[in-house]
């Protein structure tokens, strides 16, 4: 690889590459202050900002250790100064055109939305999107990006009984007629599943009779699976038929 040669001391030599011209050639940022570039602890610091770090520096964003352009802007992707400085206005919404995974958190372009959510929440402010496998995600456009996420209704029209479906990912085509849109389970129609081949569970959506969905994908005033089960009762039953057997054979 070959060291490209510049004049101007401390001038920006190339933005992708994060080089300034230092002593007649073209050397990473970080090499000003006698630094490497290294990989920072935090995923959305590691996607914005140029690292640097040594033996005796902690590995930081640049600008932590006062390494910053010859205009006095930090070493960050474009994507990440818009969410910093208009997070406000940007919060929720995607942040970079190349990965649809990354939305405006907290002034951030972050991926780590799903990681405090549960499987099948709502991940995104316009509400398309939810958490599958701590991605968030439209799961329905992998099979047509004109399906779109939507809630299964609370009764089931043919029925008129609690939908089973809902407490499981349901799509929708947004291409055909409001009037004709039917919000149908995924898993049955599209055979669209989780990374374990199971059906998308929409974890804490209200369900029928005040209830929620819980992560086994049923519709439950409690997320206890074994909530029915009364442990005092089952050893009074047991201590009456032992006390029982006892006085037989006295």
């Amino acid at each position: 690889m070959t060291t490209e040669i510049c004049t101007n001391e401390g001038e920006v030599c190339s933005i992708n590459r994060a080089e300034v011209c230092s002593n007649g050639t073209c050397a990473s940022a970080c090499s000003v202050m006698g630094m490497k570039e290294c990989s920072c602890d935090t995923e959305e610091d590691n996607y914005c900002f140029l690292c640097c770090g040594n033996s005796k520096n902690q590995c930081l964003p640049a600008h932590e250790h006062g390494i910053l352009k010859n205009n006095g802007e930090r070493w960050e992707r474009e994507s990440c100064t818009n969410c910093r400085i208009n997070k406000g206005e940007l919060e929720g919404l995607p942040c970079d055109d190349r990965d649809p995974q990354r939305l405006c958190l907290q002034g951030k372009c972050s991926k780590s939305v799903c990681y405090d959510k549960s499987q099948g929440g709502i991940c995104d402010r316009k509400k398309e999107k939810i958490c599958v496998d701590d991605m968030c995600e439209n799961p329905c456009s992998k099979i047509d990006k004109h399906l779109m996420v939507c809630d299964c209704p609370l009764i089931d029209p043919d029925t008129g009984f609690a939908s089973e479906d809902r407490c499981q990912l349901c799509c929708y085509d947004f291409n055909t007629k409001p009037s004709n849109r039917r919000c149908q389970n995924a898993y049955r129609k599209y055979s669209i599943t989780d990374s374990k081949g199971r059906p998308i569970w929409r974890v804490g959506l209200p369900c029928a009779g005040g209830k929620t969905c819980n992560r086994y994908g049923l519709c439950s005033s409690s997320n206890n699976v074994y909530k029915n089960y009364k442990p005092k009762i089952a050893f009074n039953v047991l201590f009456i038929i032992s006390t029982f057997i006892i006085i037989k054979f006295i």
